[in-house]
């Protein structure tokens, strides 16, 4: 399959957006970020996700979306990553709205990478892949210590931001939630295909 079509230029495009966009003004990221004090703006629901506050912001998260593509590359096509990734943005942004007034600007990718995480592990295990509930269960120990203890002041100190943890929690809940809800997306395709080619 050429790489236009696979999944993994979907997240090569992200990455280049992310790197793009690092490098905009912030007269022009202004315009993107998610502020809630702000008119609603749709656009910023999506393109939030895409801006990060510095260069080790950006470093970590795309270094959590290339370990997270590596361990769960099997579940997903292009077309079915891509309305994934637009639909678990729009969702998060909506979430940090109606339960989250306390966080007035956020940018970043790191709940959009709980949620696809999540949504991994979950299919790992209808899979019967039980590495997927130690990933599940770690991620649901990240979320819960960040809940009770706090974001870290250091990461915070080192990414130039307040750890938007409540991020965290939707994308987690995100995740399992559309796992659940969506029994056969993205996982038949990609492992029965997998299957035939195995048995050919």
């Amino acid at each position: 399959m050429p790489l236009l079509y696979r999944p993994v230029f979907c997240l090569l495009f992200i990455a280049l957006m992310c790197l793009l966009l690092q490098l905009f003004p912030a007269q022009v990221t202004d315009w993107l970020n998610y502020q809630r004090a702000e008119p609603l703006q749709l656009w910023r629901f999506w393109t939030a996700h895409l801006l990060h506050s510095n260069a080790w912001h950006l470093a970590m998260n795309l270094g959590g979306l290339a370990v997270i593509f590596y361990l769960h590359q099997m579940h997903y096509q292009q077309k079915q990553l891509l309305q994934f990734l637009l639909l678990s943005a729009a969702l998060l942004s909506s979430a940090l709205y109606l339960f989250s007034p306390d966080i007035q600007i956020y940018v970043g990718l790191s709940g959009v990478l709980h949620a696809l995480l999540a949504f991994g592990a979950v299919r790992d295990l209808q899979q019967r892949w039980y590495s997927g509930g130690l990933i599940l269960l770690g991620l649901v120990a990240k979320v819960g210590y960040e809940q009770f203890y706090g974001p870290d002041p250091e990461l915070g100190a080192l990414i130039d931001a307040r750890v938007a943890i409540d991020a965290h929690a939707y994308g987690l809940v995100i995740g399992v939630a559309l796992a659940l809800c969506l029994p056969n997306y993205g996982l038949t395709d990609a492992v029965n295909a997998e299957k035939k080619s195995g048995s050919a």
